[in-house]
């Protein structure tokens, strides 16, 4: 478990799933130009988890549950995993970043703050030295985010019938 002044982080867990499902319910966003943002089933949801418990268990990384530390809500997730987008082997090689956070918490900093910690916990597990991001071109928030921890874009692609843009983050090898 990871602490910071207001979140915990850990891996995201089955029972999880009621408050889990908030974060993938759609809101709406001040951006209109928002197409590619994902509204999840209930048991596109309930997969997802799976696939994160699985990830933990055959990587030993993964996303984590983002907590608010007042409530004990699950409130979005961040971490890295293996997604195999199909952009390369420049890209899906490499674990890739994650986050997401339920609508009422935007623009509070928990996207940074949560980020922030799992990146420093990733970085010293020293898993990999150069991880990945895609992020939706309308995104603004999410490229600032990226700024912030460091990442650079690399790329322009498609997903899904999207305009994305690929970026790389790149530790120091000494």
């Amino acid at each position: 478990m990871i602490e910071t002044d207001r979140l915990l982080l850990r891996p995201i867990r089955i029972d999880d799933f009621e408050t889990y499902t908030a974060v993938w319910v759609n809101k709406p966003m001040a951006n209109n130009n928002a197409p590619g943002l994902a509204q999840l089933s209930e048991e596109e949801i309930w997969n997802r988890l799976l696939r994160w418990i699985g990830h933990w268990k055959t990587f030993d990384f993964g996303p984590f549950a983002v907590i608010d530390r007042v409530s004990g809500t699950v409130i979005g997730e961040v971490g890295l995993a293996h997604f195999r987008r199909g952009h390369g082997p420049s890209y899906d090689g490499v674990p890739e970043a994650m986050w997401r956070v339920e609508h009422s918490w935007h623009g509070r900093g928990i996207a940074t703050e949560a980020t922030q910690a799992a990146f420093a916990w990733f970085d010293a597990k020293q898993i990999s030295t150069r991880t990945v991001c895609m992020i939706d071109t309308w995104n603004d928030a999410s490229k600032r985010v990226a700024g912030r921890l460091g990442f650079k874009m690399f790329r322009v692609a498609t997903h899904r019938g999207n305009s994305v843009q690929l970026f790389e983050r790149v530790l120091d090898s000494d």
